[in-house]
């Protein structure tokens, strides 16, 4: 993405998802400057208490966070949702959601059909470039892509130059919408 000089068009699409902290700040010229989802894991969710545009009155970026039940459960045991409460109490205004467990089965399922494998006796982890493209194939018509690696990239160690590459999604029925996050 650097040096690509990518950041005008990308801040002309009508919805841009960014994950976990990927900075714009200094790189607007490459990656635009434009959020309008940023999807966060919950190894990143402490990095929303020291986000300043959280603060923001002009901030409207919409937040999903995900991660496994066991810091995302809501009985006061969950550390990540315990911290999204208190940053929805320093921020009120911020957007937060929160992937359901629901939504957490969904994303097994799919795993398992696009790999034939389960992702729990497999031990595989899903990363949150796995979560963005789950919820955005269900919320957008089509999606463009800057700054992903490609499936050669494993093999060969090298990204062609492949900016905005598109993909289409399927027509499936959408899983359950995220839930209004910690509140």
């Amino acid at each position: 993405m650097l040096g690509m000089g990518l950041g005008p068009v990308i801040d002309r699409s009508e919805c841009v998802w960014r994950m976990n902290n990927a900075p714009t700040e200094g790189y607007e010229s490459d990656v635009g400057s434009k959020t309008t989802v940023r999807v966060v894991s919950h190894t990143s969710a402490p990095w929303l208490l020291r986000e300043e545009t959280l603060s923001s009155q002009h901030n409207s970026t919409i937040y999903i966070l995900w991660g496994p039940y066991r810091n995302m459960r809501r009985d006061g045991k969950g550390i990540v949702y315990n911290l999204l409460r208190t940053v929805q109490s320093r921020f009120p205004t911020a957007r937060l959601y929160t992937v359901t467990e629901e939504q957490m089965r969904y994303c097994d399922l799919a795993f398992k059909k696009e790999t034939g494998k389960d992702r729990v006796l497999s031990g595989s982890y899903l990363s949150t470039g796995w979560f963005t493209f789950i919820v955005a194939m269900e919320a957008c018509r089509s999606i463009q892509v800057f700054g992903m690696i490609n499936a050669s990239f494993c093999r060969y160690g090298a990204i062609p130059q492949q900016p905005g590459r598109k993909h289409t999604p399927p027509t499936q029925p959408p899983p359950p919408s995220c839930q209004r996050g910690a509140g």
